[in-house]
C-alpha cells in the first residue's frame, strides 16, 4: 500500500504564511452532533494518528492510543470502514476511516459519546452509526481530496511563477525560442499535477539526424541555423495548449494534449516539414531530417526523463530503423518494450556494479562417461542481486548491460571474484580433475587492456591455469577474429582451456574454426532442444560432434532439459551435457564449501558424476 499523504500533501496553502490546512471542519461537527445527540467530543486525526481538529482542545487521554492501534488494522484491511471502541468509563467511541480513491487512509473521524446511564440503552453497534454518518463522511472525504489537489496545484503554480519570474535569464532557449529544460520541467510538473483526472497527454522526443555531419561539412553556423529553423517550425505548429523545449544540443521534447494518434500525425507533419529545410550550400546539398518518438505521457513517473522515457525509447528505435521517421511506443512492440525495460534496468545495474551486488553460481557440465579421461566442468553464471535481496538471472539484465556498454565491468568483476574465491580454496583443487568455465563478452574482447588484465590475474593468482576454461560466443569471436585469435593463443600457451559458445549459429563457423586455438565447442541450445523431434537438429548435433572429434576437440550440449534429450545427445557422440536434466546451478560458495568439507575433493567430484547416472 502506498504511503499515506503527509501534512504537506494535504496543505493547500501558499509557501510562506499559510492557513491551517486542518481548519474549517466546524460545519461537519455540527452535522455529527445533530445525528448523534449524545456526542460529547468530535475529533479528526491525520493518517499518522496525530490529532488535527479541534486544535484548541485536548482529546481524552485514551483516545490517541485507540486511534493509533486502529490505524494499523485500517491499513491491513482496506475495505474496512471503522470500528466501535470503549473508553475506560464505558463511553463508546465511533472511529471511522476517511479514504482516498486508492483506499489509503486520509483522515480518521473519532466521535466520543457519553456513556449510557442506568436504564438507558447500550451503545449502538458501529454499522448503524456509520450508515447514519455516511453523508457526512463522504462530504469530508471530498473536501480532503479537494485540498490535496488544490495543494498540488498551488505548489505547481508557485514553481511555475518562479520559473516565469526568471524568464529573462534562462526560461527560453536563445537559439530556438523554445523553453529551456528547467522551464519545460516546470510545465511538465504542472501538467502532471492538473491532469490526474482529466484528458491524456502525449509526449514527443525529437532528435536531429546526424547534426555532427552538418557541422563538420558546413560549419557550426549552418548547424545552429538548422536548430533555429526547427525551433521555429515547432513554435508555429504546436496546437493550443501544447508546449516544447530544446532539452539539450540536438534534442527537443514536446507535450501535446490529446490522443496518441493525434501526436503521431503531428510528428509526421513535423518530420515532413523538417525535410524541406534542406537546401544548397555552395556545391553541396544540405540534407536535414529528424527522428521522432511518440508515447503517452507517464504522469506517474515523477522525474522528467522518466516520464519521457518511452518517447525517447521510440526515438532511438526510429534512429535504429533508418532515421527520418516517426516511431510510436506501443505495448505490443516487443523490441521497443525490451529497449524501454533496458532503460529502467540500466540504473539498477549501475548501482549493482558500484556496490558489487552480484553473485556467482556454478552449474555442472557432466561427461557422458565414454572416456575416463573426461573430467567434470562447472560453468560460472552471474546473478544480479537487487536491493531487496532477490537474485536476477542474466536474461533480465544482459540486454541492458550490452546496450549501455556495461559488460566490461561485469566481466572484470566475475574474473576478480572467481579468482579470489578459488585462491581461498587453493589446496582443495590440488590434484582434483576439475575445470571452471568463465564467460567474457565481445565488449571485453574489444577492450585493448582486457587481455593483459586477464593474463596478469591468472599468473599472479598462483592457481593452476588448467582450472580455467574461458568461453566466448561464436558471433563475438568472429566479429573480432584477429583480437580473439591472439587472446586465445595467449591463454592456451598459459595452459587454460578455450570454449567456443553457441557454436553452429554463425554464418562463418567452419571457415574460422581452424584459425582459432579452441579446445571445446558448446553446441547451441536451439539445436539441442529440438534434437528429439527435429531430424535436422539431430543431424546438426551429430555433424558437430563428428567434426570436433576429428579436430581433437570436446563437445558440450547446452540446454539438456529432459532425460530424453540427455539420452539422445549422448548417442550422437557428444562428450558433455549441461542443463537442468544434468544439474541445476548452485551458489559457487556452496559448491566450494562442499569441496572443502570433503576429505578428498576428487571423491566429491566422483560422487557428483555417479549421482548424475551417465548414459552409455
Amino acid at each position: 500500500m502506498s504511503r499515506p499523504p503527509d501534512d504537506k500533501t494535504i496543505d493547500p496553502a501558499k509557501p510562506g504564511k499559510s492557513a491551517d490546512p486542518w481548519s474549517g471542519f466546524e460545519p461537519y461537527a455540527l452535522l455529527c452532533r445533530s445525528l448523534l445527540p449524545r456526542a460529547r467530543g468530535i475529533f479528526i486525526f491525520d493518517a499518522r494518528g496525530a490529532l488535527r481538529w479541534p486544535a484548541d482542545s485536548a482529546a481524552p487521554p485514551d483516545l490517541g492510543p485507540i486511534v493509533a492501534g486502529a490505524l494499523g488494522a485500517a491499513r491491513t484491511a482496506p475495505d474496512s470502514a471503522g470500528d466501535l471502541h470503549l473508553l475506560p468509563d464505558n463511553a463508546p467511541v465511533y472511529v471511522s476511516w476517511i479514504r482516498d480513491d486508492s483506499r489509503n487512509v486520509l483522515a480518521v473521524l473519532a466521535i466520543a459519546c457519553a456513556p449510557g446511564g442506568e436504564g438507558e440503552p447500550e451503545a449502538r453497534s458501529f454499522s448503524p452509526v456509520h450508515a447514519l454518518l455516511g453523508p457526512v463522511l463522504e462530504c469530508m472525504r471530498r473536501e480532503l481530496l479537494a485540498r490535496v489537489i488544490v495543494g498540488k496545484l498551488k505548489r505547481a503554480v508557485a514553481e511555475l511563477n518562479r520559473t516565469r519570474r526568471g524568464a529573462a535569464v534562462g526560461s527560453f532557449d536563445t537559439l530556438t525560442g523554445l523553453y529551456t529544460r528547467p522551464a519545460f520541467e516546470s510545465r511538465v510538473r504542472l501538467v502532471v499535477a492538473s491532469s490526474e483526472r482529466s484528458s491524456a497527454w502525449s509526449s514527443l522526443y525529437i532528435n536531429v539526424d546526424q547534426l555532427h555531419v552538418i557541422n563538420d561539412n558546413f560549419g557550426m553556423r549552418v548547424g545552429d541555423a538548422v536548430l533555429g529553423q526547427l525551433g521555429e517550425l515547432l513554435r508555429g505548429r504546436l496546437p493550443a495548449g501544447a508546449f516544447a523545449a530544446r532539452i539539450s544540443g540536438d534534442r527537443f521534447a514536446a507535450l501535446l494534449p490529446g490522443s496518441l494518434d493525434d501526436a503521431e500525425r503531428f510528428g509526421e507533419s513535423l518530420r515532413e516539414a523538417a525535410e524541406k529545410l534542406g537546401n544548397m550550400q555552395g556545391n553541396s546539398r544540405l540534407r536535414v531530417s529528424i527522428s521522432i518518438g511518440v508515447a503517452v505521457l507517464d504522469s506517474s513517473a515523477g522525474e522528467l526523463m522518466h516520464s519521457l522515457a518511452a518517447a525517447e525509447t521510440a526515438c532511438k528505435a526510429a534512429k535504429d530503423r533508418g532515421r527520418n521517421r516517426v516511431e510510436v511506443y506501443r505495448a505490443n512492440d516487443v523490441s521497443l518494450v525490451r529497449r524501454f525495460a533496458d532503460i529502467n534496468i540500466a540504473g539498477r545495474l549501475h548501482d549493482a556494479i558500484s556496490s558489487g551486488r552480484f553473485r556467482l553460481d556454478a552449474q555442472l557440465i557432466l561427461p557422458f562417461g565414454r572416456s575416463t579421461q573426461l573430467k567434470p566442468h562447472y560453468e560460472l553464471l552471474v546473478r544480479m542481486i537487487d536491493e531487496d535481496g532477490t537474485a536476477a538471472g542474466p536474461d533480465s539484465f544482459m540486454s541492458a548491460a550490452i546496450r549501455y556498454q556495461l559488460m566490461q565491468s561485469i566481466d572484470r568483476w566475475v574474473i576478480e571474484t572467481a579468482i579470489e574465491r578459488f585462491k581461498a580454496h587453493a589446496g582443495t583443487f590440488s590434484g582434483v580433475p576439475l575445470s571452471f568455465a568463465i564467460n567474457f563478452s565481445g565488449q571485453s574482447l574489444n577492450d585493448e587492456s582486457f587481455g593483459g588484465f586477464l593474463i596478469e590475474r591468472i599468473r599472479s593468482s598462483g592457481l593452476p591455469p588448467e582450472l580455467f576454461c574461458f568461453e566466448l560466443t561464436e558471433n563475438a569471436t568472429i566479429a573480432s577474429i584477429a583480437r580473439a585469435s591472439d587472446l586465445m593463443g595467449r591463454l592456451r600457451t598459459l595452459g587454460c582451456g578455450i570454449a567456443l559458445d553457441d557454436f553452429g549459429t554463425g554464418l562463418s563457423s567452419l571457415s574460422y574454426l581452424r584459425q582459432l586455438p579452441v579446445t571445446m565447442l558448446k553446441i547451441d541450445g536451439s539445436f539441442v532442444r529440438d534434437v528429439v523431434r527435429d531430424p535436422r537438429a539431430e543431424s546438426m548435433v551429430r555433424a558437430i560432434a563428428q567434426l570436433a572429434r576429428t579436430m581433437s576437440l570436446t563437445t558440450v550440449a547446452e540446454y539438456v532439459e529432459t532425460d530424453e534429450i540427455r539420452a539422445r545427445v549422448a548417442t550422437l557422440g557428444v562428450d558433455y551435457g549441461q542443463g537442468f536434466a544434468i544439474a541445476k546451478p548452485l551458489p559457487l560458495d556452496d559448491l566450494l564449501a562442499e569441496l572443502v568439507a570433503s576429505a578428498d575433493g576428487a571423491r566429491t567430484a566422483a560422487r557428483a558424476v555417479g549421482a548424475a547416472r551417465p548414459v552409455h
